[in-house]
């Protein structure tokens, strides 16, 4: 008995070639029960529903991906030798990689089902972050509203010029500068409701 896998494309009758999208979906058709019974086989203890779901996901995304690639190959004419094993292999190895996803999900995400429980979660509780975040709105907020001068002087101190640098910059002493930046700042306040 000879090797199945020893015969060359030429050996194999047309019918067992994938050449086009028709076949793919013909092939797609029959192979469709087996995967549904594989992913049912394997999510046993839970929802069969959500197996079938999931295994509907993958199975489109390799579909997908064979027809791209049967696109891709038209215009080499080569198909492939086997396509239920071909178009099943790949069904198996994604699907065993968004198991392993599925199941990594629980421990990434720890679920709270009300806001008393996340109240009670360690960082929820965090004021300095709450701080921060609120300080880091407010800078925004008042970089957004500043004029080009100030927002180009602010930068520049930022980034770590001297008053007497920015001051040259910009064609003025190091006293006006620092003054014409505490007014600009002043006026800010002023409009955003800080200096009451």
């Amino acid at each position: 008995m000879s090797n199945p896998e020893s015969k060359s494309e030429g050996d194999l009758p047309k019918a067992q070639q994938l050449h086009n999208e028709d076949e793919l979906k013909a092939v797609a058709s029959r192979l469709w029960p087996r995967v549904q019974a594989h992913a049912r086989r394997e999510l046993g203890n839970k929802n069969p529903d959500d197996g079938v779901a999931l295994a509907a996901e993958v199975w489109e995304g390799v579909l997908q991906s064979v027809s791209k690639t049967l696109q891709r190959r038209n215009e080499t004419s080569q198909g492939i030798v086997d396509p239920e094993a071909y178009l099943f292999g790949a069904f198996l190895h994604r699907f065993n990689r968004a198991l392993k996803r599925e199941r990594r999900r629980p421990e990434t995400i720890e679920l709270v089902p009300s806001t008393r429980e996340l109240e009670q979660l360690p960082g929820a509780l965090d004021l300095k972050s709450a701080r921060d975040l609120e300080r880091s709105i407010q800078v925004k907020e008042a970089i957004e509203n500043m004029d080009d001068w100030t927002r180009k002087v602010f930068a520049a101190r930022v980034y770590g010029y001297s008053w007497r640098e920015i001051a040259e910059l910009h064609g003025l002493t190091e006293h006006k500068a620092k003054l014409r930046f505490r007014y600009a700042l002043g006026r800010l306040a002023a409009r955003l409701g800080h200096g009451k």
